[in-house]
């Protein structure tokens, strides 16, 4: 754990604990918001620990991740004084209980706001979007008839729900918590004379009726109160807080130290925004630092939608690969490189047919967050046991190899149905398997490997994974709308035929093992050397656009109001984790006019723009 010297931050947020007022920290990148939040937790233990735990009183702290829980139950010593949860867990722990105010909010609120979304995308015509919203229209109408008649429900931990199982997703746990609280005067009071202290970590990607429901709760004097922690400049989530406050009358405290960054990493940090300027203040205060940034000049796309060719894409890739090489930066170590969506990752790396099938006309958005995410049902094994079996075997990690079979694998479960099988069986029968999966690794198929995995119960088959294996397979062509709600099979099918290569190093990426990541995925990481690649057309994806929020004049255009603010706060993200050094190669259709306009705006200094 850090020690860090306590801030003016820190002692306003003290201020406000004792004088039970609530606050909202505005905590700009590298200024030690996770340190400043537990010792604001430790501070009310040391204090009112003793009262709290005679009244059966506990604090609660929520965060974005699973990870951030254990990192921070772990520097709190695990002390069951606290509530230390996601979101998500703490709402429903909260909730679950009320089976008739659950159902009632689904009925009066959470389905007919889904239908109506959904008849809004229906124009009545034949288009998939049309088709696949009336579709989702008609059953969730058959699911607010059934809902009366489902005896109770449960968190799923998944991004969908299935309301007639009474199963509730991500998105419904918190649309039905807020609502709740929001519309209960008596859930609001029971929560406030449990919870005196509340805590939000990562505030601004805390979902809006969230944070309105919370401020409702410590709404009025005294306790309850609540303390929000956060960033707006680091929203990067849709339909989040963003911009956040506490209820009337709490107090805005800004956190403006930079304890991570060096001194020329900062001033661009500052030229980013104008609600914070930071200052470096640790060790950091004596280290300038560097911050380059490359315009490499591109063609037009010569694809169709507007994409890259491959010959095209290809030059690309060259150019950066010339720019690592001058900056002496290729093969360095302890360098991370940010590109904005796993696409331009997997050309790195070389999964791009693997990547290309799970985002092509085959896959849902399901389809597509659950591979993006590591959680697809047809990739899972992969990830979670069979390659990780495979590399411990090539290591010759032989104790690797018994544990993941111990922790994943049915037919090795100590308490299994194998448990009482003689142990020189059981290690026989390991050697084989092992033997095995390395023959046909190089060999055979991802479908030849998971009908193995599934004749020696090496990883639970979930119930999709058995009716992809054992349904016959599609013969007739794929029609994007005829096939809409089908397409699933299509793309088993096609994943079915795919070697191993491109799967292993997919897994190597999920597992971060490798110095790729998406840009999204290194918020609240930090690194000595960062290299962030900015490409627009590489990215393919219209929430963004760098170009036009950064150089608008030589990319042709404005962006829109949402472009501008996720582009700029993701590039806010990115350029924040560099403790030292910071590279950012940008492709531009008019490199020398989009220096100038860079220069213009004050971003960089002319030193630290090469037009390439």
């Amino acid at each position: 754990m850090k020690t860090l010297k306590a801030t003016k931050a820190d002692h306003q947020i003290q201020a406000c604990i004792n004088e039970q007022q609530s606050f909202y920290v505005i905590a700009g990148a590298g200024s030690g918001k996770t340190t400043s939040l537990i010792s604001a937790l430790d501070n009310i233990r040391n204090q009112h620990g003793k009262h709290l735990r005679r009244e059966a009183q506990r604090i609660v702290c929520v965060t974005y991740t699973k990870r951030a829980v254990a990192v921070i139950s772990s520097r709190l010593g695990w002390d069951d004084l606290y509530i230390i949860s996601t979101l998500h867990g703490f709402l429903w722990s909260e909730i679950k209980r009320f089976t008739p105010s659950i159902r009632k909010a689904l009925q009066e609120k959470i389905i007919p706001g889904r239908i109506a979304k959904q008849r809004a995308d229906d124009d009545g015509g034949k288009s998939k979007k049309a088709l696949t919203a009336r579709t989702k229209a008609e059953q969730l109408a058959q699911d607010l008839l059934g809902l009366a008649s489902v005896p109770s429900f449960t968190y799923n931990d998944s991004n969908f729900s299935n309301y007639l199982q009474g199963e509730i997703g991500h998105e419904d746990v918190i649309d039905v918590a807020a609502y709740m609280i929001a519309a209960s005067p008596q859930l609001r009071k029971i929560m406030g004379q449990k919870y005196p202290y509340i805590f939000v970590d990562e505030a601004q990607d805390t979902q809006e009726n969230v944070v309105e429901a919370l401020n409702m709760l410590c709404q009025n004097p005294g306790l309850p109160i609540i303390g929000y922690f956060g960033d707006p400049m680091q929203q990067i989530y849709d339909k989040r807080a963003g911009d956040f406050k506490g209820p009337a009358d709490s107090m805005r405290i800004p956190k403006e130290e930079n304890f991570r960054c060096s001194v020329n990493v900062i001033n661009l940090l500052n030229a980013f925004r104008k609600d914070i300027q930071q200052f470096p203040a640790g060790k950091n205060a004596d280290i300038e630092g560097s911050v380059i940034l490359r315009l490499i000049q591109t063609d037009k796309p010569g694809a169709p939608r507007g994409r890259y060719t491959p010959e095209q894409i290809e030059s690309a890739s060259y150019k950066l690969d010339d720019a690592m090489a001058q900056w002496g930066w290729k093969g360095k170590e302890k360098i991370k490189h940010l590109y904005l969506v796993r696409q331009m990752i997997a050309r790195r790396l070389g999964f791009s047919d693997l990547h290309n099938l799970f985002t092509g006309d085959y896959a849902s958005t399901r389809a597509q967050d659950d591979y993006e995410n590591g959680e697809h049902y047809l990739l899972k094994p992969f990830i979670v046991c069979l390659y990780p079996l495979v590399k411990a075997s090539r290591a010759k990690d032989g104790r690797g190899m018994i544990d993941i079979l111990r922790q994943n694998s049915p037919a090795f479960d100590p308490k299994g149905k194998n448990a009482s099988r003689p142990l020189i069986e059981m290690r026989k029968r390991v050697d084989t398997i092992i033997s095995d999966l390395n023959e046909m690794w190089d060999a055979k198929t991802v479908e030849d490997i998971l009908r193995y995995f599934r004749k020696n119960d090496l990883y639970p088959a979930s119930k999709r994974l058995v009716e992809s294996l054992d349904r016959n397979r599609r013969e007739e062509p794929f029609d994007v709308e005829k096939h809409a709600l089908e397409k699933g099979d299509w793309l088993a099918d096609a994943l079915f035929d795919m070697g191993l290569e491109e799967i292993a190093t997919y897994c190597e990426f999920i597992d971060d093992n490798t110095e790729f990541s998406t840009q999204h995925g290194v918020k609240g990481e930090e690194y000595e050397s960062v290299l962030v690649v900015i490409d627009d057309v590489g990215s393919a994806w219209n929430n963004y656009s760098f170009a036009k929020t950064l150089t608008p004049k030589s990319a042709g255009g404005e962006p829109t109001d949402r472009q501008r603010r996720l582009s700029n706060n993701l590039a806010y993200v990115c350029f924040s984790r560099a403790e030292k050094d910071l590279r950012i190669v940008m492709y531009s259709q008019n490199a020398a006019a989009a220096k100038l306009e860079l220069l213009e705006k004050k971003l960089f200094t002319a030193a630290q723009i090469e037009v390439a």
